[in-house]
């Protein structure tokens, strides 16, 4: 559908976007960095955003049942903090003059919790596309959620500005396809379709048929010119009416009005001075770096608040009208603690038995989320393997919205930035794949750390033991890419008691990441591991009886085998200490004296973990001492996999005794 411009624009707004455009392109040129490009091109679609269809507060930036309002063009970082200051938003022009500096309040792509307005943090192409799926799931969880218990709190929309770049990284499609699937049709994404990349015509490399393709996505299409104000107006409000979420086609021209329009050289190369002088001339702006028209500035200010005064003050006073359990919950949401409430765990742990640490953790779920109804997830496909299932819920779907059961498909990338969506929302989740696969995902993993959500990943089949499946899904470097990630506490549990223990700790946070991954085998229940001293990330479970020889450190299943090389040594007449390490990040932020308690300093420390040995070599005094793998697996049954590799009681004994000698 192509919508034809209509009547003649307004001359005020005119005056406002060309002000957005001179603000613009001034940060750019002041910070000597930037993408003058879009902001130029796209300048009238976020004013028309801002001044007549978001539902803001610019005072309240966290209002719960906000419009939602995605920049996934992340380099258009200069036209959103020029919108959000004459929209009325706490920014100064201080603040626009600091852009792309250091602490500054306007950093050169969009990041969460620095700048009031900016909902996510965006940069890499495709991922708040992606993202703003899961905060449209999570919108229409909230609204039914409230009003299956007749409160009407939340009906907001997701609006996403994307540019081709997102479009062609992969993970965009993936979100694409299930938005879809599950008609989440208070989503709309405008696409500014300027038809330029940094290296030149999108054309080179992307040829799709964008109507068609939506169309089957199962999406409403609409096509505008983008600089008629009224076309976009009527665009919006149509995209607001579907039952199916809504690709706007904005076509624009990338540095509108500079020497360089239409052409790549615009796109990520600050302006000329000479250039500027012509475009603020043409703009009839002063010529004099961050001039604003104080006109312009109310006259945009007005018309948001005109449209949301009132409805936000009726929905604040509604919420202090509802009982003191409600306004809890939505004062967690607005604090962004993602907690849980209840954190008791109905579990039987048998010392008797053995058990894999997926299903201990499948377990675990189903009893967190019996009391957490703000507690949903899902895995890539996989939730049969993985045991991520919530077996007393239903699935999320376009006629249920209510399911706490997520079914990516299998889409690890899309999910992990689906995830951050949700999260963003108020909504605790989990997603969960194998953990070899958790590179697909890493881009928005990478995100969640830096925007310090409370992401739980799940990653199961955690090393060469799983055997027969060979190397491609037998995890090397994965866990040490994990630990390396800044902010994300990774959990390797070692029987049913450490899982518990685990589970506590990842749900009692308020804020930031965790990984929790699960072993395919079964493992024995152990008298010695602690529930509670996994808050701790390392612990003794078992001691030596005499004088200390040397120390064992291991995780997950590689315990067992840690204890079995303890007693055989000990009967040779050495004294071990076996240390269970399931989360090497919380060890690392215990005092000085517990580190040194566990690990006194003078003794042999070994190290016995089936993956890659990059993480410990801060705890040994050579690459000898660490029985570790640092090449890919073997497709085999397990044991001989790990015999192959030297993970067997009889070789690692004799290589210890070695050393000790």
């Amino acid at each position: 559908m192509f919508l034809k411009p209509k009547e003649q624009v307004d001359s005020t707004e005119s005056k406002i976007v060309d002000n957005l455009r001179a603000l613009s392109i001034d940060m750019i040129h002041e910070a000597n960095s930037g993408h003058p490009g879009i902001c130029l091109g796209a300048a009238p679609i976020l004013y028309t955003l801002y001044a007549k269809h978001l539902r803001i507060q610019p005072e309240d930036s966290k209002w719960l049942n906000r419009d939602r309002f995605i920049l996934s063009a992340g380099h258009a970082s200069s036209l959103l903090y020029a919108t959000l200051y004459m929209a009325g938003f706490p920014l100064e022009l201080e603040d626009l003059k600091a852009f792309r500096k250091i602490h500054s309040k306007t950093p050169g792509h969009p990041e969460y919790g620095i700048t009031e307005g900016v909902e996510m943090s965006t940069g890499p192409l495709g991922e708040g596309v992606s993202s703003a799926v899961g905060m449209a799931i999570a919108e229409a969880y909230l609204r039914e959620y409230y009003q299956k218990k007749n409160k009407n709190l939340f009906h907001y929309y997701t609006y996403v500005l994307c540019s081709d770049g997102d479009l062609m990284e992969g993970s965009s499609y993936e979100a694409f396809s299930l938005a879809g699937t599950l008609k989440l049709n208070q989503l709309i994404v405008l696409y500014d379709s300027n038809k330029i990349s940094l290296d030149g015509k999108v054309s080179q490399t992307y040829t799709v048929d964008l109507e068609k393709y939506f169309q089957s996505l199962n999406w409403n299409t609409i096509t505008v010119d983008g600089e008629d104000f009224v076309a976009l107006d009527n665009a919006i409000t149509k995209a607001k009416s579907s039952n199916l979420p809504t690709f706007i086609i904005v076509n624009t021209t990338i540095g509108k009005y500079s020497q360089w329009e239409g052409s790549n050289q615009v796109h990520g190369t600050p302006l000329t001075e000479e250039d500027i002088t012509s475009i603020k001339n043409k703009l009839n702006i002063r010529d004099i770096p961050f001039t604003v028209s104080s006109e312009a500035k109310e006259e945009m200010q007005a018309m948001i608040q005109n449209r949301m005064k009132k409805e936000y003050e009726n929905w604040q006073a509604y919420v202090e009208s509802l009982d003191d359990d409600t306004k809890q919950q939505l004062v967690k949401m607005k604090e962004n603690d993602l907690s849980l409430d209840h954190l008791n765990i109905h579990y039987e742990v048998s010392q008797d038995e053995t058990e894999s640490l997926r299903e201990s953790s499948h377990k675990i779920l189903n009893s967190l989320a019996e009391n957490n109804p703000f507690f949903l997830g899902g895995s890539a496909d996989l939730s049969s393997s993985v045991l991520t299932r919530l077996d007393q819920e239903t699935d999320y779907s376009s006629e249920n919205r209510l399911g706490r059961n997520l079914n990516y498909g299998v889409r690890e990338h899309a999910m992990g930035a689906i995830m951050n969506g949700i999260s963003l929302s108020g909504i605790r989740n989990f997603g969960s794949t194998y953990l070899a696969f958790s590179d697909f995902l890493k881009p928005s993993l990478r995100l969640a750390c830096q925007m310090n959500l409370a992401n739980i990943y799940l990653f199961s089949h955690d090393s060469i033991s799983v055997g027969k499946d060979g190397p491609t899904h037998q995890p090397i470097e994965q866990l040490v890419s994990l630990r390396a990630t800044p902010n994300l506490e990774v959990y390797r549990p070692a029987d049913a008691n450490e899982m518990i223990g685990t589970y506590k700790v990842v749900a009692s946070k308020k804020q930031g990441p965790s990984a929790i991954l699960l072993g395919r085998n079964r493992t024995k229940v152990k008298t010695n591991t602690s529930i509670n001293d996994v808050s701790k990330g390392a612990y003794i479970v078992k001691k030596e009886a005499n004088q200390l020889s040397a120390i064992l450190i291991a995780s997950g299943e590689e315990l067992d085998l840690a204890l079995e090389v303890a007693l055989a040594l000990e009967q040779k007449g050495y004294q071990i200490r076996v240390i269970s390490m399931p989360c090497m990040e919380l060890f690392q932020k215990q005092k000085p004296s517990y580190q040194q308690e566990l690990l006194p300093t003078g003794v042999k420390v070994f190290v016995i973990e089936a993956s890659s040995s990059y993480s410990w070599n801060q705890y040994v005094s050579n690459q000898n001492y660490l029985i570790t793998v640092d090449q890919f697996g073997y497709s085999g049954e397990k044991e001989e996999v790990l015999a192959e590799f030297g993970f067997t009681k009889e070789k690692i004994v004799e290589k210890i005794e070695t050393l000790l000698r």
